[in-house]
């Protein structure tokens, strides 16, 4: 399972990729800061997850999101951010995300179904 992570903390950046190198089958295949680059690594080579950050260097994760939906509707964007209030999670879930998940508690959670997902 290819991952795309797009996050605009280098620390996160890295702790995702910790995590998701002890989950066999998942490969990190990008990581971006900005949205620019991160469509443009999409457009070119689709992963088959996002990993994706609302807050993002010189623009949104919304951005990502709405061209993901619109040009690769089978890749799965799961947002993984602090800004966790009900009105991102219902903007991000009906732009198109796969899943959403609040940083400060739920790691274990995207954890979890991103084994699942390797798992298939």
């Amino acid at each position: 399972m290819s991952i795309l992570t797009v996050d605009d903390s280098a620390v996160v950046r890295g702790m995702l990729r910790e995590m998701l190198a002890k989950i066999e089958g998942a490969e990190v295949v990008g990581e971006f800061e900005s949205p620019a680059p991160a469509i443009e690594s999409i457009r070119n080579h689709p992963p088959d997850v996002v990993l994706l950050d609302i807050q993002l260097v010189n623009g949104s994760g919304l951005e990502v999101l709405r061209a993901v939906s619109t040009e690769h509707p089978d890749v799965k964007v799961m947002v993984f951010t602090n800004f966790a209030e009900p009105v991102y999670r219902r903007r991000c879930l009906e732009a198109g995300a796969y899943a959403f998940y609040d940083k400060k508690s739920d790691l274990h959670a995207l954890r979890q179904a991103l084994q699942g997902l390797a798992s298939f």
